[in-house]
């Protein structure tokens, strides 16, 4: 029996609407003064409403008219007939720019749209110290919607020699946009010790280009051959943080049936801190594979590609490799561990207590019935620090089979109790119970969303309420919020990927207590922009950086970024967002140094994005940071108390597990904070939890942060066993 999803289900908020709006939580009323003239559009200066005007650039054609207002008499609509190239646009005059702004400042503005296209954003222009005026910035706010609804930008920090600014709303495409409703207030810009007046208040970006194509103006491929061409960088399908601060890049055949049928398979070892790199010799296709830091830091990678979708046999879809390796970052080298019971294409891997991984669903090593399958085998591997391949994985009948379809990369979290947390973040469609037949809709049996999985039992799944857009959670993020001791878990973004799903992505964000009696997820701030494909990172002042997605499968990237801290859990700032359009195949980590790298896009063209772009967050742009001198020990012990020395006074101290990320997918990322931390001047003694479900065994990376949250450089400490 085919589970039909009620059509009830298929509707968008206003947040999701505004696709690539940069909201800022919305303008509070009344919060400052609205510094635009005539933002009702009501007094009229001939055809047009006084201190506006029509902007053009380019070829199109189009025309403007008054229309009923959202509220009042009057709003502006603007048609674009043609467009070969350029847009049109409502800009404020030059008489009326907004004059009361300062160097640093940031600009809140909100207004109200309508619109038939996506392509729609806001144009801002400033007027520098000789007169002239320039292009300043352009937020995108794309997202068609029939009714009015309420769009916010937040802007980078005035440059320093304005006068003046003022701003406008543009299309860029055929359509038609009516506005109205203008609310623009000025807050203060970065404050306190500040080397970098824009870094400071929304960080930056550089790039790591390899001298590959990249993509045109469209997105498209740009002359890449549709993503064949051999490349000097490498399609960074996972990404993985070495406990040498080193990162793994892997491809394997990189979503290329060309690389797969020669055998050709890619792996890079990055180092940031040199900005070297070096091919790896990969074994097999470890293209969409699972994979994990184990305790003593070697990374277990678990499955891949064993036979690329087909038709040309009679037979149906992708296949699983059931081969396995340890990647030893000694030397560099992948070796061979014995095979899995099965094999798995989009497993997860989630490490336990105890040091051991578990890791379920993606498609099997065989068909049935002439078509791909998930796998219903859990597979455990037994970790051994003396093993030669840091242990082996047992056989099937040595571990508790549920018997569950858990879909591809379901996101497994360990729970503090030892049980797992299924967040409701997958791949492609959802975990069900009750029938085999899942080529393709992973839509048979009886649905599971969130709840929590004892695996150590056969029947052991007890559902956890309250994900909204529970049906569009393929490709979310979910992330362990820092501290992991709060067991609080966010879930961020995602699409509907089934036929009758609505085909562009939700801003929605989910928070569940799982320490509570009774969990249930509750509704938390949206996004500022609707994306799937969304990648999130935990930093070491304690929040959480989203970066990279699109708007639908593949196509219409979302350029946003923003911070969310879950001490004032109501709205996510607004950051730098990277320049490079990043998409399905895309992730983020943090690196040892406090920055964030960024790798990956494969859009619908098939071009694959080989640049890297590292982000700088604020934090890096508030003066000196800290030191840590020394570690009085390297190995560290449950429920023990370890010291280090810093160059000067710190607030607070983080041990943050290193990334191993996938298809917006790391259930092992955590930021653990001290059970209890003593700062004496320059000592500081850090207690660790005694409870290994906190803090898996394994490498970690030990952040000092002062008052203002600038963190050190990492020192590498081991935890457990």
């Amino acid at each position: 029996m085919r589970l039909r999803r009620p059509r009830a289900r298929v509707f968008l908020a206003g947040s999701a609407l505004l696709a690539a709006a940069l909201v800022q939580g919305g303008v509070p009323a009344h919060a400052a003064p609205n510094l635009v003239p005539n933002p009702k559009l009501e007094t009229l200066s001939g055809k047009l409403p006084k201190c506006w005007q029509v902007w053009k650039k380019g070829r199109n054609t189009g025309s403007v008219k008054l229309v009923r207002g959202r509220a009042s008499k009057r709003a502006v609509q603007i048609t674009q007939k043609m467009r070969v190239s350029g847009a049109r646009a409502l800009v404020q005059t030059a008489g009326c720019a907004i004059k009361k702004v300062k160097p640093g400042q940031r600009l809140n503005l909100s207004f109200y749209m309508k619109s038939n296209t996506p392509k729609t954003s806001v144009m801002f222009f400033r007027q520098k110290s000789n007169g002239t005026w320039v292009s300043w910035a352009d937020y995108g706010v794309g997202g068609a919607t029939g009714k009015w609804r309420k769009a916010t930008v937040k802007t980078a920090p005035v440059p320093a020699g304005t006068k003046a600014v003022r701003f406008g709303l543009a299309i860029s495409g055929k359509g038609v946009i009516t506005t109205d409703d203008y609310v623009l207030t000025a807050t203060a810009g970065a404050s306190g010790k500040c080397t970098d007046a824009t870094g400071c208040v929304e960080g930056k970006w550089r790039y790591v280009d390899f001298g590959d194509p990249v993509p045109n103006a469209n997105d498209q491929d740009a002359g890449d051959a549709g993503g064949l061409a051999k490349k000097k960088g490498v399609r960074a399908m996972h990404t993985v943080v070495l406990n040498n601060g080193k990162v793994l890049l892997i491809a394997g055949s990189g979503n290329n049936a060309q690389n797969f049928a020669a055998g050709s398979f890619e792996s890079m070892l990055y180092d940031p801190a040199t900005g070297k790199y070096r091919k790896i010799k990969t074994p097999v296709d470890m293209f969409c594979a699972g994979h994990v830091q184990l305790s003593d830091g070697r990374v277990l990678i678990m499955g891949g590609t064993k036979k690329y979708s087909a038709n040309d046999t009679g037979y149906q879809g992708w296949l699983g490799e059931d081969k396995a390796y340890v990647f030893d970052p000694k030397d560099n080298k992948y070796h061979r561990t014995n095979d899995m019971s099965d094999g798995h294409w989009y497993p997860s891997a989630t490490i336990l207590g105890n040091g051991d991984v578990y890791s379920v669903g993606g498609y099997a090593a065989d068909y049935q019935n002439n078509y791909q399958y998930v796998s219903r085998v859990a597979e455990l591997f037994k970790y051994n620090k003396k093993s030669k391949t840091g242990g082996a994985w047992l056989p099937a009948n040595k571990v508790a089979q549920s018997n569950i379809n858990w879909s591809t990369y379901p996101a497994l979290i360990l729970m503090q109790n030892g049980k797992l947390f299924y967040s409701g973040s997958s791949v492609f469609g959802h975990p069900v119970i009750g029938n085999s037949n899942d080529n393709y809709t992973h839509n048979e049996g009886n649905f599971l969303s969130a709840g929590i999985f004892d695996y150590k039992k056969k029947n052991s799944f007890k559902e956890v309420p309250g994900l909204s857009q529970k049906w569009a959670r393929d490709q979310s993020a979910s992330v362990l919020l820092p501290p992991a001791q709060r067991q609080k878990v966010m879930t961020m973004g995602g699409m509907d990927f089934s036929q009758d799903g609505p085909g562009v992505a939700h801003a929605h964000t989910d928070i569940v207590d799982l320490n509570a009696a009774n969990p249930k997820y509750k509704r938390g701030p949206d996004l500022n922009a609707a994306k799937v494909y969304v990648s999130a990172v935990l930093l070491p002042d304690g929040k959480v950086f989203e970066t990279g997605g699109s708007y639908a499968n593949r196509t219409q990237y979302v350029r946003e970024a923003a911070m969310f801290d879950p001490k004032k859990p109501n709205a996510w700032t607004a950051m730098a967002a990277d320049k490079v359009g990043r998409t399905y195949h895309n992730s983020a980590v943090l690196l040892p140094d406090g920055r964030v790298l960024a790798s990956g896009s494969n859009p619908i063209s098939n071009f694959y994005e080989t640049r890297i772009s590292i982000y700088s967050p604020p934090y890096l742009f508030k003066g000196a940071r800290p030191k840590i001198q020394s570690v009085s020990k390297k190995y560290w012990s449950y429920g023990g108390g370890y010291t280090f020395k810093t160059n000067r006074k710190i607030k607070t101290a983080w041990l943050m597990r290193p990334g191993a990320v996938t298809h917006s997918s790391d259930p092992n990322q955590r930021a653990v904070a001290p059970e209890k931390l003593t700062v004496k001047g320059n000592t500081v003694k850090f207690k660790l939890t005694n409870n290994p479900n906190i803090a898996p065994p394994g490498w970690y990376m030990l952040f000092a942060t002062d008052a203002q949250g600038v963190p050190s450089v990492a020192k590498w400490v081991h935890v457990g066993g």
